[in-house]
């Protein structure tokens, strides 16, 4: 564990309403600021004189030939590494002609070099020149790639890795279940809808389960709805906050809101009318876009229709009759009401009372262990992104991360839900308890990403910021890192990865993975018992769940961590071996597969709150295992 160190404080009384709060002295020498290194672009191409290098630099270019022989992986990672220490660079993407020999490669520079591939179909005669300059063009000002949408609003998921790295990284057995379950889906489309292409848990499940599916040959699309600011007031206050119950009481949905949401659902469905028509079977991702039911049936009366709840649904504020819960409910159910299955994370009190329960099914919420969220990062390439976490900081006016100190982290979006108020409540309470016993106290992160359809991401930060102005927290406020950050998920990674304890204060929770992502990197989570999150974390062991508002236990548990080496150790390794293996992109697809194949032999199944991945290899291990004995007959 990093050891803690940090200037002296003291505690003083703060005479409004008693609370005591620590008055901190800032080091003499804070960290200085460190700029980013310089975003560089490369192309990379084989040919007889060896392999070439183009290189961009903002409108400098650079052309480098090299001959590797041997390892031609290890050489090119090798050079690579040389140009980063050299130039202080850090290389961003790089575009490889599709037919080039250098394009088996790919995937490493991605899981090593942690640069973005672009395997391009072109020909020779097309300068490598060219090519980088155009793969650089999808990229922001902050190094962010831009996702590309078809006319029809398909989303196009990266090409990362390979099927072998994701065998290698799954259980034989779920690969195995895998690959009967593709083989019995060919010849049918699968076709996923959700609000927007970024942003979010359920767009990270989807860019990855699409990734993986198009590599096994399936016919998997994904579709989002024309953005609406107006329509995303509707779904995120009134739809997904009203839902969770964590709206003011007087916030309802009124007939005017439904009004507008009807007409946008009816703008995406003629958009999707042909879709709809060459679906075989349709899943649709939150109430965002459940107005498109029953245009989905109109278009192609003989698909088959899955709706997922990614969010915490209050079902008994949903089942009693004039509530806001129940007004948002009702009308959301008269179009959710006619798809054939409701999958809802694995909990009852998620699911209203008037689903019903044959229609009902348990599916968690997955992350990838391949993705820019949860990959391996070297220790230069974590110093990368936290000198770029800094200069985020810095332009916000804020002291940049001491990163000699160790830190507190909590990762989640600026959402009512999200307990952030809790966070700095215990932060405070923590450093009273450090200073009184004379240790030292460590700084804290509150960042996340933002999206398109969350207009609640600024109002929520800026009344964060409000808060550290005030008496209560002025004094800590330059030891609190706030950041809405950009969507590059390796500076999520290496924040999740450089702290020493991750909080997930949560006051309504679905199923937050972020809490799966600090487990898998061996980071002990104190938590809220809320929702899905006791799934996830096993009380005392991997983790701490406490009870909502009890910020006392919370910082109680976090000095225990920080000050206790042995307990420390004991939770980061149990961390790593109980994170869920079934909250993974491959069983996450084995689900989809398993589920729409039931709904195509019509062989509709008894949901009765049962959880898909159990239901799936209990059908379908028999299969396998039959047919791998015939397989070894055959060779014998």
């Amino acid at each position: 564990m990093t050891q803690l160190t940090n200037a002296s404080e003291v505690v003083e009384e703060m005479p409004v309403a008693g609370a005591p709060v620590v008055r901190v002295q800032q080091p003499e020498h804070s960290t200085p600021s460190v700029k980013t290194p310089l975003t560089a672009f490369i192309g990379l191409e084989s040919s007889d004189n060896g392999v070439t290098l183009v290189e961009l630099v903002g409108d400098s270019v650079l052309t480098e030939t090299r001959q590797l022989s041997g390892n031609v992986g290890e050489e090119l990672s090798a050079w690579l590494s040389e140009l980063v220490a050299q130039r202080h660079q850090q290389i961003i993407a790089a575009a490889i002609r599709k037919d080039d020999t250098l394009a088996h490669l790919f995937s490493r520079l991605w899981l090593k070099e942690d640069i973005v591939p672009f395997i391009i179909a072109a020909p020779r005669e097309e300068p490598l020149e060219k090519l980088v300059r155009e793969v650089a063009a999808n990229f922001d000002a902050q190094n962010v790639v831009q996702i590309p949408l078809s006319l029809s609003q398909e989303v196009g998921v990266a090409d990362l890795v390979t099927l072998d790295d994701y065998r290698a990284v799954t259980v034989p057995q779920d690969f195995a279940l895998l690959s009967r379950l593709v083989q019995a889906f060919q010849g049918k489309r699968l076709v996923f809808v959700n609000a927007t292409p970024r942003g979010g848990g359920v767009a990270l499940m989807r860019h990855a389960l699409i990734r993986l599916l198009r590599l096994m040959n399936v016919d998997a699309h994904w579709y989002v709805l024309v953005p609406n600011a107006e329509v995303f007031d509707i779904t995120k206050r009134k739809f997904h906050n009203v839902l969770q119950a964590v709206a003011a009481p007087d916030v309802v949905l009124t007939d005017e809101d439904k009004a507008v949401f009807n007409a946008w659902s009816a703008e995406n469905a003629h958009l999707l009318h042909d879709v709809f028509k060459q679906a075989d079977v349709l899943v649709i991702d939150d109430p965002q876009p459940a107005g498109l039911i029953p245009y989905i049936k109109q278009a192609n009366p003989h698909a088959h229709i899955i709706y997922r709840s990614h969010i915490q649904i209050v079902s008994s504020l949903a089942s009693q009759p004039g509530t806001p819960q129940n007004i948002t409910w009702e009308f959301l159910w008269q179009t959710i009401k006619d798809a054939d299955y409701f999958v809802s994370h694995p909990m009852s009190m998620f699911v209203p009372k008037n689903v019903p329960d044959d229609k009902v099914l348990y599916m968690p919420a997955t992350t990838d262990p391949l993705d820019g969220l949860n990959k391996e990062l070297s220790e230069e390439q974590m110093e990368h992104y936290l000198h770029f976490f800094n200069e985020i900081l810095e332009r916000e006016g804020q002291t940049p991360l001491d990163l000699t100190r160790p830190y507190i982290v909590q990762i989640a979006r600026f959402d009512p839900s999200k307990g952030i108020p809790d966070v700095l409540e215990a932060y405070r309470r923590l450093c009273i308890m450090l200073q009184e016993r004379q240790q030292p106290v460590p700084q804290l992160v509150i960042a996340g990403n933002g999206s398109v359809d969350d207009p609640d991401g600024v109002p929520i930060f800026n009344h964060v910021q409000e808060l550290l102005r005030s008496d209560l927290y002025a004094a800590l406020a330059s030891d609190v890192k706030v950041a809405r950050l950009p969507h590059r998920d390796q500076l999520l990674n290496t924040l999740l990865r450089k702290s020493s304890v991750v909080l997930q204060l949560s006051t309504k929770e679905g199923f937050e993975v972020k809490v799966t992502e600090a487990l898998m990197k061996g980071k002990p989570v104190v938590a809220y018992h809320v929702g899905g999150i006791p799934l996830q974390i096993v009380n005392g062991v991997n983790g701490h769940l406490v009870e909502v508002d009890n910020t006392v236990q919370v910082a109680q548990h976090i000095y225990d961590l920080l000050t206790d080496t042995s307990l420390y150790e004991r939770m980061s390794m149990a961390a790593v071996e109980l994170a869920g293996k079934d909250y993974l992109t491959v069983p996450n697809a084995i689900c989809w597969l398993y589920l729409a194949l039931t709904l195509l032999k019509n062989e509709r199944l008894e949901g009765r709150f049962r959880w898909v991945a159990e239901l799936a290899r209990k059908e379908w291990s028999g299969v396998a295992d039959e047919e791998e004995g015939e397989d070894q007959m055959q060779c014998a």
